[in-house]
């Protein structure tokens, strides 16, 4: 797809680039690429982690990886504003996942010359990029967190509870993630298979604790969150 032509509304839409001013904004465009991609299509190959760093604009995208026998393991979803693949252009290692776009997406991508003389020269974006590694390590501890619960039910509720703290809404009755998740995502997340996933999300709705709308949106109650829930 033909590259959309950049400008500083759509730069500042990266959590990298919130903070700069229309002028640093503009002093970094000719560094940076936008590119569209279909639902589907891959947006970074894991031979080129080390290349690129991206920064989703509009759309959202999934980071996997694939085991011998085939089986895909969901290691996160970016939204509008996240970015990924820093890591790799600091080491210089290539990450062992591929990421790819769940709906039609506009996706910001920089090489490794252009980021390290944007960091270099723009503090603003070197102490973003700190707090946001620093989230990342957390969300690494919590995923091991989850993944040693031996209860299904633990496991979703730790992994829901997680994204609703990264990427959910606060609404009246809850909290709303707009991820249009399916239970082999969910599955995928957790080490669990889908009809595991389905038996526990099935148990929470009837019992009103969350609820999915025809756009495939959960709406996690406020009850959802509090200690003593019967799982």
């Amino acid at each position: 797809m033909a590259a959309p032509s950049c400008n500083m509304n759509l730069l500042k839409q990266a959590q990298l680039f919130a903070d700069l001013s229309t002028e640093e904004l503009e002093s970094i465009s000719f560094r940076v690429t936008l590119r569209e991609f279909k639902k589907g299509e891959v947006i970074l190959y894991e031979e080129d982690t080390n290349r690129y760093m991206y920064s989703v604009l509009e759309g959202e995208v999934k980071v996997y990886y694939s085991s011998e026998g085939g089986k895909e393991s969901i290691v996160a979803f970016h939204g509008a504003g996240d970015s990924f693949g820093e890591v790799s252009l600091i080491d210089q290692q290539t990450t062992p996942a591929t990421v790819a776009a769940m709906e039609k997406s506009l996706v910001l991508i920089v090489g490794r010359e252009d980021f390290f003389a944007i960091i270099q020269n723009q503090p603003k974006v070197m102490h973003k990029l700190l707090l946001l590694l620093s989230g990342r390590l957390r969300h690494s501890w919590n995923q091991v967190r989850m993944l040693h619960f031996n209860d299904a039910s633990n496991r979703v509720r730790a992994s829901m509870t997680e994204m609703a703290a990264e990427r959910g809404e606060e609404v009246p009755e809850g909290v709303l993630l707009k991820l249009r998740l399916t239970h082999q995502n969910i599955g995928d997340m957790t080490g669990l298979t889908r009809e595991t996933v389905t038996r526990v999300i099935d148990k929470w709705k009837k019992s009103g604790l969350i609820s999915i709308d025809e756009n495939r949106y959960i709406l996690i109650r406020r009850s959802f969150f509090e200690e003593n829930f019967t799982l």
